[in-house]
């Protein structure tokens, strides 16, 4: 009796040539169908992506340099005619200080009426305009109008540097000073004095080896009327000339501070004893520390020296305002000019 055929998995496999290619091969270890449709979508895909992220970042790119970006401020022009070095008279913050303590407040809050002319006393074009006579207000000078833009002078004991902002006074304090310290403080003060507020001063004395500096020691004062003061009051309770005395450390501080002058003190700068330096070294040092510019034959920093009470047989103040002062930057102040009795 025969069998009928069996539906059966087992008859399926028994014949594997009626199935379809892909799956033939994908059962041989070859690439599904499905596979193959994916590898052919990938690349698609990815470079989609990487385009989308190329936008993307673009994008990012424009927004942050366009978000970090700030206009610059305009830049304040200040034109000076009369100094004849290129600086700006007066920095904004220095202006601003010296009308708020020049003028005061009520004074800046009043309204200024000017007076308007009858029609038949308007000038004509191209002629020059009336002047208006302000009166004189109490308590406040000429030049306080015009501290901007005046030269910026400093004078000693009848030296005077030009176009000095910074300003130092280097003086001997030592045992041969003692009669005439009061002297020299009240020229301190006479040429303090003549210092307008956009200038800087500093005040170094020489005793010993060391270098007695007015406070502040690092910086220099802005010349107020409370910085002058303060420095004259320190002066008068700290300075007591004794003792023999080196310039070298004194010197060397003040150059360091940068000034434009220095006016440069003492009855024998060489000195004596244990505290005597050379003259070739003192000149040397000097050299080096303010030296002469190739380009322009100037040197940093003017030296104005003060020969006092006594002649030097050296003249070695009157050599370092030769090669660091100019013609007019020496002067020697005996002992007759003061009043004291010859040694």
């Amino acid at each position: 009796m025969t069998m009928p055929q069996s539906d059966s998995p087992a008859s399926e496999e028994s014949q594997p040539d009626q199935l379809p290619l892909a799956e033939r091969l994908s059962a041989l270890g070859g690439e599904s169908a499905t596979e193959q449709s994916v590898k052919r979508i990938i690349p698609w895909v990815v470079s989609l992506m990487i385009h989308v992220g190329i936008i993307v970042l673009g994008f990012l790119v424009t927004w942050t340099v366009a978000l970090i970006q700030h206009p610059e401020e305009p830049t304040l022009i200040v034109a000076d005619f009369r100094a004849p070095r290129y600086e700006p008279i007066q920095s904004p913050e220095i202006l601003s200080e010296s009308l708020d303590e020049t003028f005061p407040a009520d004074l800046m809050d009043l309204d200024v009426m000017v007076p308007e002319l009858p029609a038949e006393q308007v000038p004509a074009p191209g002629f020059d305009q009336p002047t208006i006579a302000l009166p004189r207000m109490q308590g406040i000078s000429r030049s306080d109008f015009a501290s901007g833009i005046d030269t910026a002078t400093a004078t000693f004991v009848g030296l005077t540097s030009s176009n000095a902002q910074r300003i130092v006074y280097v003086i001997d304090a030592s045992g041969s000073m003692i009669a005439s310290l009061q002297f020299i403080v009240r020229e301190l003060e006479r040429s303090l004095d003549g210092l307008s507020r956009k200038q800087e001063f500093g005040i170094v004395f020489f005793q010993g080896n060391d270098a007695v500096t007015v406070p502040p020691a690092s910086r220099l004062s802005r010349a107020t009327e409370t910085n002058r003061e303060t420095a004259l009051l320190w002066i008068r309770n700290e300075i007591i000339p004794r003792g023999r005395s080196n310039p070298l450390r004194a010197i060397e501080h003040a150059l360091r501070l940068k000034p434009d002058a220095i006016f440069l003190l003492s009855t024998n700068i060489t000195g004596s004893g244990e505290f005597e330096i050379d003259q070739q070294d003192l000149l040397q040092m000097l050299e080096e520390m303010n030296p002469l510019s190739e380009h322009n034959g100037t040197r940093p920093t003017q030296i104005n020296c003060i020969q006092f009470l006594d002649p030097d047989p050296l003249d070695t103040l009157r050599n370092i305002a030769r090669l660091h002062g100019g013609a007019k930057g020496y002067k020697f102040i005996d002992r007759s000019e003061l009043g004291l009795d010859q040694p």
